[in-house]
């Protein structure tokens, strides 16, 4: 593979990186506060909800930046979900859409970079 492919590669997976972290921290933050509601323990009073809260509240303040104030802020995790998911499917994409350029299946693209 040619420097430039891998260069974009190791790019694009970076920032596949970089938005599956968040992406991952809501997602296990919804679960954990189902299972404390499951439990009868307010989702606050637990560690790991706290922990994933943290690592996803720079997102969730970014999304009420952009959004309008009519939104409240219980659903911006929602919207910032959302926007994760648009972002990461978006870098599968374009991950994708470079392997095909440089006529290369997509897993053998992945496998050897």
């Amino acid at each position: 593979m040619s420097d430039d492919l891998q260069n974009s590669l190791f790019w694009l997976r970076l920032v596949q990186l970089l938005i599956a972290i968040p992406l991952l921290a809501i997602l296990g933050q919804g679960f954990v506060w189902i299972l404390a509601r499951a439990f009868g323990q307010p989702p606050d009073s637990n560690f790991f909800y706290r922990l994933l809260k943290t690592i996803a509240s720079p997102v969730v303040r970014a999304v009420r930046y952009i959004t309008p104030r009519f939104i409240i802020d219980a659903r911006l995790p929602f919207v910032a979900l959302s926007l994760l998911l648009v972002g990461y499917l978006w870098s599968m994409l374009a991950i994708s859409s470079l392997c095909a350029r440089h006529g290369l299946a997509i897993a053998q693209c992945l496998n050897k970079a």
